[in-house]
């Protein structure tokens, strides 16, 4: 975790890590930081990194499958998916279910015009006085910048009671909208944006 500081963290497969090194990403991913505690001495270690993992539907894989069979009880899938606590859940951003590739597909951008959006996402939050990007917000920069307008304020009074959203799933709601407006070129949050950051939540 130390090492992955300003960098990437990434676990293939997170469910089959032992449950003490998945819980002890709870630390770094909300204080950004992890202590080291010895006899006659602590060390603490900066821990902004990136952190991205992934993980099967099921333990074969084919659960999601149109063209596969499941071999998985639902006792064993159950069990599968509990690996995970929902404080850890709870800490994690973006949940993106990916589906199964056709021949068909297509890509809707291209490498190099999604890295001239994300340049530019990154001046615009940079450009509007921020210390840290929107990822890294701490609450009292949350209140200064990720602004809501009155129908996105409502999206969210619904979804809070709808979804019974932690304070920390509140914000990681309003850092990833925030983010959606800043591509949409939004200066406040709008509605838009605030339901398609909620879809990114765990349910």
């Amino acid at each position: 975790m130390a090492l992955a500081n300003h960098g990437l963290l990434f676990f293939d497969e997170i469910p089959h890590f032992p449950k003490t090194i998945l819980e002890s990403l709870r630390e770094p991913l909300e204080d950004h930081q992890v202590l080291i505690s010895r006899v006659n001495t602590k060390i603490r270690y900066e821990t902004r990194f990136l952190f991205v993992a992934a993980m099967n539907p099921c333990p074969c894989g084919n659960l999601l499958s149109s063209t596969r069979e499941c071999r998985c009880s639902e006792l064993e899938i159950a069990r599968y998916k509990k690996r995970l606590s929902a404080p850890l859940l709870d800490r994690i951003d973006l949940y993106v279910q990916m589906a199964e590739i056709s021949p068909d597909d297509k890509p809707s951008v291209t490498s190099a015009e999604m890295f001239e959006t994300v340049l530019r996402v990154f001046e615009t939050q940079l450009h509007r006085g921020q210390h840290a990007l929107n990822g890294k917000l701490d609450d009292r920069e949350i209140a200064r910048f990720c602004k809501l307008d009155a129908a996105s304020q409502e999206v969210l009074d619904r979804a809070v009671t709808r979804f019974a959203l932690s304070q920390r799933a509140i914000n990681k709601t309003l850092k990833v909208a925030r983010t959606i407006a800043d591509i949409a070129g939004h200066e406040t949050i709008a509605k838009s944006d605030l339901i398609e950051a909620l879809q990114y939540r765990f349910r």
